[in-house]
């Protein structure tokens, strides 16, 4: 080539890198950079809807007051005086004496039966039943004795009398508690039953007047007892509720311009009842979390909704954006690709540098630089992806940009045809455990501390994990969901 010609060359060169132009000459590939394509919408984070626990109290000291009453609950049950008839012809009488009632000492909350819950359908009348009902028992001492009749040999016939120890035996009632829409508590005695312990034996079995004893003591309980749980009707746990649900309102700080906000916006119950004679349950208080970036948001007031009864899924999540910058990603992949070759027969090329960014369209711009047989720089373009097992960042569906494409056919064919994208491709892979373990930790401490003097949060953050990724033009946007639980200590007590 003379030297005019060489000349000519330069300025062609010069003139086509000044201006933006595509160039290729002898072996220099440098295509312009790509116009950014127009802004995608991220996509919307997923539903998180959450649980919060909300304990509750309610003390049946007043109950447990009146039903050991005599003038409420009668605790003599005295027919030794005169012979009553049964239904089936027989003459018996009885004494029962019973002693105070007390909530059964497990502590336990026995579920209803079938006919238990019947009785329930039929009396709660739209109230949120907990299918759960609080024993109450007591202990009960009594004697019988049938009429003598030719049947006895002209002898009467007894049991717990003379030189016998009376017979024993426990009254045991079930009351069914439950919450009206408006935090109202409503009682209603659902079955009162006498359990023998040392039955009679009288025979013939047909002169046995144990099941008219049970059941005539029962049903005189029975009475007494509805009147006993009416105290329980004149409490609410509103202010219990109230108090947390308002404490709840205000964001809650996780990091500089990071904020946590519970959006709360509906409250169940989750049907426990545990304990006595204070009686602790739990109210569910439902939000949908999401942390949101920036200065602190407003909170937001909004006043006790009524008490709902559909069910909610246990547990607490959170969704939120982890964001991973280009500069950073464009560090990584340099290291990895700085020094790899690639030879197609006999040529080679050695990548120099590495970059990517943000190109619009949820999609993300690599810039390969090299230099060899043939130097210069290339672009990529790619979507970015997520793999859910590896809790990892990919950039997929690599394909050169028009303009690198075009220079490549025309002048430099090899190396379109290598697999160089699929080299630069494997090493676009970046893991996110180290942003996601970071968000769990600021999750675990702004989710296990006080939200005011007698209000605190009481949380655990099983997992956090990156679930979507989208590309916009300053980083990559990392949706993340964490999975937990979340209740809170506090509020008072009835």
């Amino acid at each position: 080539m003379s030297s005019k010609a060489g000349r000519s060359a330069f300025v062609f060169l010069s003139v086509a890198l000044l201006s933006g132009c595509s160039v290729f000459s002898e072996n220099v590939v440098r295509p312009p950079e790509p116009e950014p394509l127009p802004a995608g919408r991220p996509p919307l984070a997923p539903l998180a809807k959450s649980m919060i626990s909300v304990p509750i109290s309610v003390d049946l000291s007043a109950m447990l007051h009146h039903a050991n009453d005599e003038s409420v609950v009668p605790k003599k049950f005295d027919h030794w005086g005169a012979h009553i008839k049964s239904p089936k012809g027989m003459d018996f009488k009885y004494y029962a004496e019973r002693d105070d009632f007390a909530i059964n000492p497990s502590g336990a909350v026995y579920a209803t039966s079938t006919e238990g819950e019947r009785s329930l359908r039929d009396w709660w009348k739209g109230m949120t039943a907990t299918g759960a009902s609080v024993a109450v028992s007591a202990g009960v001492r009594y004697k019988a004795e049938v009429h003598p009749s030719v049947h006895t040999a002209g002898l009467s016939v007894h049991c717990g009398e003379g030189s016998e120890w009376p017979r024993r035996a426990t009254l045991d009632g079930s009351v069914a508690m439950g919450i009206a829409p408006n935090y109202n508590v409503s009682a209603s005695v659902i079955g009162v039953a006498m359990n023998t312990i040392d039955p009679c034996l009288i025979r013939p079995a047909d002169l046995n007047p144990t099941q008219e004893v049970r059941q005539r003591v029962a049903d005189s309980v029975r009475v007494g007892l509805t009147r006993a749980v009416a105290p329980i009707n004149a409490m609410t746990v509103r202010s219990q509720v109230e108090h947390v649900w308002n404490a709840l309102r205000t964001p809650i700080k996780l990091d500089q311009d990071m904020w946590l906000q519970l959006n709360t916006d509906m409250v169940g119950q989750s049907g426990t009842l545990m304990g006595g004679p204070i009686v602790e349950g739990e109210i569910q208080i439902v939000a949908n979390p999401v942390v949101v970036l920036g200065s602190e948001p407003a909170a937001v007031a909004a006043t006790l909704p009524p008490l709902d009864t559909q069910p909610v899924a246990p547990g607490f999540r959170v969704a939120a954006d982890v964001s991973l910058d280009y500069a950073e990603l464009s560090k990584t992949l340099a290291s990895r690709l700085k020094g790899k070759r690639l030879q197609v027969k006999g040529d080679v090329i050695s990548i120099t540098n590495a970059a990517i960014s943000g190109h619009g369209g949820n999609k993300v711009l690599l810039r390969i630089d090299f230099n060899g047989d043939v130097y210069g720089h290339v672009y990529m373009i790619g979507k970015p992806g997520m793999n859910v097992l590896t809790q990892s960042v990919f950039i997929g569906d690599l394909y050169w940009d028009p303009a690198t494409e075009k220079l490549l056919r025309d002048g430099a064919s090899w190396l379109h045809n290598s697999s160089f994208r699929e080299l630069v491709g494997e090493q676009t892979v970046f893991g996110v455990t180290s942003e996601t373990d970071r968000i769990k930790g600021l999750l675990v401490a702004a989710l296990n501390r006080p939200l005011s003097p007698t209000v605190s949060l009481r949380g655990t953050v099983a997992s956090v994990q990156g679930i979507n990724v989208f590309a916009d033009v300053n980083s990559l946007h990392v949706q993340v969901m964490s999975e937990g639980t979340l209740g809170v200590t506090g509020g008072g007590k009835n």
